[in-house]
């Protein structure tokens, strides 16, 4: 039946089965199953609709079984249905991994150096010619990509060796359909087997490729993504479930307001006022380097041009492009590229589609006007902060500030209040479209009256006021739309400028409360024992910001705002917020920056939501390995530190004291997950798990990491935190609130700090008490000089290399040495020609690099203060001189020392006095290496005492030796209870795990020796 020779019993009764429930079978009686030629035909594969779809429906069986026994099936309607579009093309349509660019910058060398002289008059077009050169250039020299249409993409792990297999089992089942002899019918059948044998074995291997790629800064969700693209399931986005017409023209109206604005609004285009600023000076080639080396590639905007065409041009061609961002920023005029920008809707987490609020307006600009904002960021963010202009208050965005000083700060008073008996009432504010909403005229306005240079509010406000917005959404871009308020997110300036915009926010209640901002997110708090006087500040406080935030054009969102009333009492008071005649909802518990906080501060809330987090990473270690197989544990190790340990990292450390059954359930999460890695036995002592690993017990880390956080924010004399830090110092011996409780970690760091001052300290960030043009300045400074550490004749070429290469120059030699971790660090200058010595005692607590640092700061002082002309400097710590070279704007941590040097060789530089500085091998037998050695050691009992204060940086340092010594305290006493086996063959924690050395073993014999080692295994013997 339906195509079969022969007819069976259940036939009859299945078409009374489709005659009782209106189907109908579109079969045409075609074979839908491979068979051997001695069989008959068969057409086991039936299909079935309804009768209202069966005339429409167009049934076919396809020649190619694919590697199956049974023929596929392709069933068409000819009725027309949604199709998704295919994805726009990509902004970047160059494939740049494959460019030549050494023909690349020759030709655009080539076109630039016919450009003439750059004047006022010709900038614009000489930019256009510019771009044009690029381009061309790009043409030329870099592939395109390719996105051909009805794309499939191929799983991760095909190569073209898999589709020459494929091709062999087509060609084979070709030959068996057009002669079905049995010899072709057994010749497709190997063919095939041995198909399937190969990619799976591709398969397997692409999945240990794509394990070892994985690295701690690899998200859970491409993780998750990958996983399924070799699981080959691929999510369909049909806009049939997301018309963009729902919601899009009201996300429109709010980026773009559909009606005129004041005249106001628009910029003027006259040339920008002249100016006597420094900061107004044309950008140097340094700066440009520098913005240029620090830059990656992005999404471009509209001319398609990448940071990497800009990275790869020559000098002459970058000193091109150089005058004229110059002429722009001189003149304030800019192109029209530079105004017009793609925006992508992007949707934020767990929102509604059909909301236009839940999307995020990503604004894609071009790079060349990126690389502008880059110049003018690093030249205003120095400004408002060397002259204190930003808010004490405002913790977003600004350089060496986070979310965890803001944390702090507001657990640490909530303890206080604790202490002392009171409530603390804490409002959470939510800024509605901070950043759309900003009033530019009002922005230019508060620059003027800071005395910010003329030039750079010039350039600001006409990169931003009248731009044009073109929203491209599902493979459609939108007509273009003035917009005339708001700063584009996307842009490196507008963190800065929106800080800036609300520098004053604080002062409108701060009389009344104590209030934290990071960007748009507000918190206002008070403390006190009555909680009528806690709710007359905070409406009070409100009242007055919420009248300050509408003259700025800015609004509160009421749903988004939170009351929490902190609080020792059984029954937590009642409490009236108002907003806008609204009152605001009491909670129990608040999200704050990531960390809930309950209103007892027992933590149960936020440990349970980091489990909860903390699962999903779980299921991914579980799909990526078994006991036996599967990815390495060095991999494994990695995906858990980045995928679950943070987690556990951000924050946990302000939670303490809190719930400890709750906090237990961490260390259950955690010992799942090294157990996962290790594939050991659920009977495995934990403890012996964390030290295979080189995972330390939660209860350490999260002390660690308070320590490493604290020691640097007390570089900042003048953090809130530590005035905090301080008063709850007073209360924990004394006030009965600490009995029967664990004192906060932050507080046991505190006293750590206590005890090892004196300690160097700044009133703010030192890094913006050097000059500016100190900061983007490039010292000459040589990590390489020619000499390797094993050349036995290393004097001797050292010598010959000098007389080379620096003929008649003076030579310093600069040298730390450090005898016992007691002791305190020696640091000398030796000047061989002047047989002058420089000898300084440090502190025992700095570490030796903060004395190399010491010693080629006094040599560089040396050399201004006495004007020596043509010094080279050598020492043998190439970190302090690569610590030196590091853009300091955009590193996130460079030595206070180094910073004064920097700013000496500035000094020397203007003053023309030429010095260098080399690195040259330690213990190389270099004479005046050797002497400079001799000196430190000297110096660690006779030298000056200039230098006794220690340095925030080297506590760092020693939070993981006070971490080591503590776990190694710790498993001594455990290992002769519990894990007595392993505790025999490890004694100490060691220094990495094993078997990061042996990342070639498979799971499985990992998994061998692991359970050999920790003595639970499935061995007659354990059993």
């Amino acid at each position: 039946m339906w195509g079969s020779l022969q007819c069976e019993y259940p036939s009859a009764h299945l078409i009374d089965l489709f005659d009782d429930n209106n189907l109908c079978l579109l079969n045409d009686g075609s074979p839908t199953r491979r068979t051997p030629p001695s069989q008959n035909p068969s057409c086991v594969d039936l299909s079935l609709t309804s009768s209202n779809l069966a005339s429409q429906c167009n049934w076919k069986v396809l020649s190619c079984s694919y590697g199956s026994d049974h023929l596929p099936i392709l069933i068409s309607l000819s009725q027309s249905v949604p199709i998704s579009p295919m994805p726009f093309p990509p902004l970047l349509k160059f494939r740049t991994s494959k460019a030549k660019w050494a023909e690349f910058q020759q030709f655009v060398t080539s076109q630039t150096d016919l450009f003439p002289e750059i004047t006022v008059e010709n900038f614009l077009q000489t930019y256009n010619d510019f771009i044009s050169a690029l381009l061309t250039s790009a043409n030329q020299f870099i592939p395109i990509k390719k996105s051909p249409k009805d794309f499939i993409p191929s799983p991760p792990w095909w190569d073209s060796e898999c589709t020459e297999i494929i091709r062999k089992r087509d060609e084979m089942e070709e030959v068996f359909m057009e002669f079905p002899s049995l010899e072709n019918y057994l010749n497709f059948q190997k063919t095939n087997a041995k198909s399937k044998r190969e990619l799976s074995l591709k398969k397997r291997n692409g999945w240990s490729r794509f394990c070892e790629s994985l690295s701690p800064r690899t998200p859970s969700s491409l993780v998750w993504k990958k996983i399924k693209n070799f699981r080959g399931s691929f999510t369909d986005s049909n806009p049939v479930f997301n018309d963009p017409s729902v919601w899009l023209y009201d996300f429109l109206d709010r980026l773009a307001p559909p009606f005129v604005p004041p005249e106001n609004c628009f910029p003027s285009f006259s040339p920008s006022p002249p100016s006597y600023d420094r900061m107004d000076d044309p950008f140097t080639f340094d700066e440009l380097c520098s913005v240029l080396d620090n830059l990656h590639d992005s999404a471009p905007g509209i001319d398609g041009i990448p940071y990497s065409f800009l990275k790869k041009c020559s000098d002459s061609s970058k000193l091109i492009l150089l005058s004229i961002l110059n002429k722009i920023y001189e003149t304030g005029f800019v192109p029209d590229s530079w105004k017009h920008q793609i925006i992508i809707p992007i949707l934020k987490p767990h929102k509604d589609p059909k909301d236009p609020s839940s999307y995020r307006p990503i604004a894609l600009s071009s790079v060349l006007a990126k690389i502008m904002e880059h110049l003018i960021k690093n030249r205003l963010e120095w400004i408002l902060e060397s002259r204190n202009i930003l808010s004490k208050s405002q913790f977003g965005f600004g350089k060496g500030m986070g979310t965890m000083d803001s944390l702090s700060v507001f657990s640490s008073e909530i303890r206080l209040a604790f202490s002392r008996g009171h409530h603390l009432v804490g409002v959470f504010l939510d800024v509605t479209s901070a950043y759309d909403s900003v009033l530019l005229p009002l922005l230019r306005q508060k620059m003027l009256q800071l005395s910010l240079p003329a030039r750079m509010v010039n350039i600001i406000c006409n990169l931003f006021m009248e731009r044009y917005i073109s929203v491209r959404v599902q493979g459609t871009m939108y007509p273009p739309r003035i917009v005339w308020k708001g700063l584009p997110q996307g842009s490196v300036l507008s963190p800065i400028l929106y800080s800036l915009y609300t520098s004053e926010l604080d002062s409108s209640c701060s009389s009344d409360c104590d209030i934290l901002q990071y960007a748009d997110d507000i918190a206002l708090y008070y403390a006190s024992e009555s909680i009528d006087d806690c709710s007359v500040r905070l409406n009070s406080a409100i009242q007055n910001l919420y009248i300050w935030l509408v003259d700025h054009g800015l609004s509160l969102s009421g749903p988004k705002s939170s009351v929490v009333v902190f609080s020792r009492k059984r029954l937590i008071p009642d409490i009236d917020i108002v907003l806008e005649n609204e009152t605001i909802e009491v909670k129990n518990n608040v999200k704050f920056l990531g960390v809930y906080f309950d209103s007892r501060m027992t933590g149960t809330v936020h440990l349970n939501y980091i489990k909860e987090k903390c699962e999903v990473g779980v299921n991914v270690l579980r799909s990526l390995s078994g006991v036996w197989w599967g990815a390495h544990p060095y991999t494994q190790k990695l995906i858990y530190n980045a995928i679950v340990r943070s987690h556990f990292d951000y924050g946990s450390f302000l939670l303490e004291p809190c719930n400890k059954s709750a906090l237990a359930d961490w260390d259950k999460i955690q010992a799942k997950c090294l157990r996962i890695i290790c594939g050991a036995m659920k009977s495995s002592p934990i403890k012996a798990l964390q030290v295979e690993c080189l995972d330390p017990p939660l209860f350490l880390r999260r002390q660690y990491l308070c320590d490493r956080f604290l020691y640097k924010a007390v570089q900042n004399s003048c953090h809130p935190l530590l005035t905090s830090l301080c008063h709850l110092s007073n209360f924990i011996p004394s006030s009965t609130y600490w009995t029967h409780k664990e004192a906060p970690c932050l507080f046991k760091s505190y006293e750590k700090i206590i005890a090892a001052s004196p300690l160097f300290q700044f009133p703010g960030n030192p890094l913006f008490a050097v000059p500016f043009h100190a900061l983007v300045f490039r010292p000459n400074v040589i990590t390489y000089f020619g000499i390797n550490k094993e050349d036995p004749g290393a004097n001797v070429r050292f010598k010959k290399l000098l007389n080379e290469q620096f003929p008649g120059w003076r030579t310093m030699f600069t040298e730390a040495s450090k005898l016992s971790a007691d002791n305190p660090v020696g640091s000398a200058v030796w000047v061989p020609d002047m047989k002058l010595t420089l000898s300084f005692k440090c502190s025992p607590r700095i570490s030796v690099f903060s004395g190399e640092t010491i010693a080629i700061y006094e040599a560089v002082s040396l050399v201004e203060s006495h004007n020596l002309n043509k010094t080279i400097i050598f020492t043998d710590s190439r970190s302090c001189l690569e610590d030196i070279l590091k853009f300091p704007l955009r590193s996130r941590d460079v030595h206070p020392i180094n910073l004064k040097t920097r700013e000496l060789l500035f000094k020397c530089h203007s003053a023309g006095i030429e010095v260098a500085l080399a690195w040259i091998p330690g213990h190389s037998g270099i004479s005046g290496n050797e002497q400079a050695d001799i000196c430190a050691k000297w110096s660690i009992c006779n030298g000056a005492e200039t230098y006794a204060n220690c340095f925030a940086q080297d506590l760092r340092s020693l939070a993981k030796i006070d971490l080591n010594k503590r776990w190694n305290d710790a498993w001594n006493c455990t290992r002769h209870v519990k894990a007595k086996f392993y505790g025999s063959l490890q004694p100490d924690i060691p220094l990495k795990p094993w078997f990061f050395e042996f990342r070639k073993y498979s799971k499985f014999s990992t998994s061998t020796i692991i359970r050999l080692r920790l003595g639970h295994n499935c061995s007659p013997h354990f059993l």
